[in-house]
């Protein structure tokens, strides 16, 4: 008897262990050739639908109220996700789901685009700050959008008047109107916000409206010369040369002449005349040729001003140094 009782306890024992070496992860039981995939959809209201792919469609379930879903007993493999939900873009992950047998894989929080979101991207993105003057201004919508309605939705503060031009190319299998570029007629002012809009009328070929209206901001860079010739610190210059500026905006000419001033080592002005080519490039040709082995210095002070009333934050100062014979 005292044989039985002790073979019986050693057999309970056995199964205690053999039981203990199950793989749980997170509160699942999968047995050693299936696995599952857990994860949370955004936003949790959407009721979506979440299929896994091996090739072909192996299970599918929908979220919980709180966006949580589960799918068990799938088939060791390398899986994808399809997400859908009405008035939602579908989520399609690539296959990079590693399923193991007896084990759980959690994957990132998947967000589902509002099929309302149509804008993609922006350029200047919200919030830029230095903003070139001349940049365009790029909105990259994730559908076919109807033209008109767009370029009526569109709105710029402060005003700014210019042109529409429109790219297709394909994302996601979408062709069509899907890059819209405004090219403003003159540069935006400098050191300025502001504020872009597209209203709720703007719609794809299909009728679909934006949700709310689409508001994006930035600001543009203060004046800025961009280059000179001579350079700063330039040596061996010709006697014969003149001084190019080139400023990052359109400028009143009339300003940057009062504030242009050259001296030479002694401080003696150096006069001569101005050529505007654009509102952006003045050259200055001195009315006699320069001195030999002299040190000439160039201020543009901050009377200068551009077309919108903007002027320098400081004065800008560059000087070069003729060759010496």
């Amino acid at each position: 008897m005292t044989k039985k009782v002790l073979i019986y306890v050693a057999i309970w024992s056995l199964m205690i262990v053999n039981c203990s070496k199950k793989t749980i992860t997170n509160n699942y039981y999968t047995s050693p050739d299936k696995g599952a995939i857990v994860g949370l959809v955004h936003p949790s209201d959407s009721e979506a639908k979440v299929t896994a792919y091996l090739g072909v469609k192996i299970a599918s379930t929908y979220i919980d109220t709180t966006g949580y879903f589960k799918l068990t007993d799938l088939p060791i493999g390398t899986y994808s996700l399809l997400v859908e939900a009405e008035g939602y873009f579908d989520y399609q992950s690539k296959p990079y789901i590693s399923v193991t047998g007896g084990a759980t894989v959690s994957v990132d929080t998947i967000f589902l685009t509002s099929i309302h979101d149509l804008v993609l991207s922006v350029s200047p993105p919200n919030g830029a700050e230095g903003v070139r003057p001349n940049d365009p201004i790029r909105i990259i919508f994730r559908r076919d959008m109807d033209r008109k309605s767009v370029e009526d939705a569109f709105h710029v503060q402060p005003l700014v008047e210019g042109d529409f031009f429109w790219y297709s190319y394909e994302r996601k299998g979408i062709y069509g109107s899907t890059l819209l570029e405004f090219i403003p007629w003159n540069l935006f002012a400098t050191n300025t916000r502001y504020q872009v809009t597209i209203d709720t009328t703007a719609s794809d070929v299909e009728g679909i409206r934006l949700s709310k209206p689409y508001q994006f901001s930035f600001i543009t860079e203060p004046i800025r010369i961009l280059s000179t010739k001579p350079a700063h610190k330039e040596t061996w210059v010709s006697q014969n040369a003149h001084v190019s500026i080139i400023f990052n905006t359109d400028m009143d000419v009339e300003s940057v002449i009062l504030a242009f001033k050259m001296v030479d080592s002694k401080l003696k002005d150096v006069v001569g005349k101005f050529i505007w080519y654009t509102q952006q490039y003045i050259e200055f040709y001195p009315d006699f040729m320069l001195a030999t082995n002299e040190k000439y210095t160039v201020t543009i002070d901050t009377n200068a001003k551009d077309m919108y009333g903007g002027t320098l934050d400081n004065p800008y100062n560059f000087w070069f140094k003729t060759r010496p014979y």
